[in-house]
């Protein structure tokens, strides 16, 4: 957790509350994740490389720039994959990974914003093709793991998650970190302020093309038991836990 005296976010995590997808089949949960973090294939695969873009503008356009601190967006959504609208005949739910490279980044001040998702859609403009992770995945979910000390001063470890429905424990519709700490619901004055994060647990459901064909008819006629059932039968579901270090 970077601490200090300012509200700027390192990290948010979000959820809609309205559902995506096909009209009656909406998913249970689209989580989207928008963080600072140091990308591997930052300007495009080339990070470190030597060449140089000459003052003529040549060279290679994907040249590292310099700097090594990317922001990246993972978003779920429910279009047509190719053309990005919401088409009904071809939509399908889609994840997006969205990388703004570190020049791009720091040019355009993402650092030090007090609504970081906003500040990277007005950078970032809307996710395209070449953005495109995966397709069929029908829920995203995240969780953190939270090491706290309560108000006893007994040390405690908790789960937050961050669902469209925040009435179960423990649940919520958002979770930041920024320069005052933990900040479920952007609540800066919780529990949690002063805790640490030690791992991130992430959660995919993933459909069959058939069950995604079939969803997109709306078989179910707002049977919640049928449909529930429909989900189970035709998807796979996957869980990853991320380990934080502690410095």
């Amino acid at each position: 957790t970077r601490l200090g005296n300012n509200d700027s976010q390192w990290l948010i995590a979000t959820t809609t509350e309205q559902g995506i997808g096909p009209q009656g089949q909406e998913t249970p949960n689209a989580a989207r994740l928008t963080f600072f973090t140091s990308a591997s294939d930052r300007y495009n695969g080339n990070a470190g490389s030597r060449e140089r873009l000459s003052e003529a503008g040549g060279g290679n356009r994907n040249a590292d720039q310099g700097g090594d601190i990317s922001a990246v967006s993972y978003q779920l959504d429910f279009v047509d994959p190719v053309f990005g609208n919401p088409n009904q005949q071809f939509s399908t739910f889609v994840l997006y990974r969205n990388l703004l490279d570190p020049n791009e980044t720091y040019n355009r001040s993402l650092l030090g914003r007090q609504n970081l998702e906003t500040a990277f859609d007005a950078s970032a403009g809307a996710n395209e093709l070449e953005d495109l992770m995966c397709e069929n995945i029908y829920e995203f979910t995240v969780t953190f793991v939270v090491d706290y000390r309560d108000s006893t001063g007994q040390d405690r470890i908790t789960k937050i998650t961050v669902m469209s429905s925040d009435k179960g424990l423990q649940t919520v519709r958002n979770f930041a970190i920024n320069g005052t700490g933990l900040a479920p619901n952007l609540n800066t004055r919780s529990e949690f302020v002063g805790g640490r994060i030690t791992s991130v647990e992430l959660a995919i459901t993933v459909l069959s093309d058939e069950g995604v064909a079939i969803l997109k008819r709306n078989p179910f006629q707002g049977n919640p038991l049928v449909a529930t059932r429909f989900i189970e039968q035709n998807s796979f579901r996957y869980t990853r836990s991320v380990t934080i270090p502690q410095g």
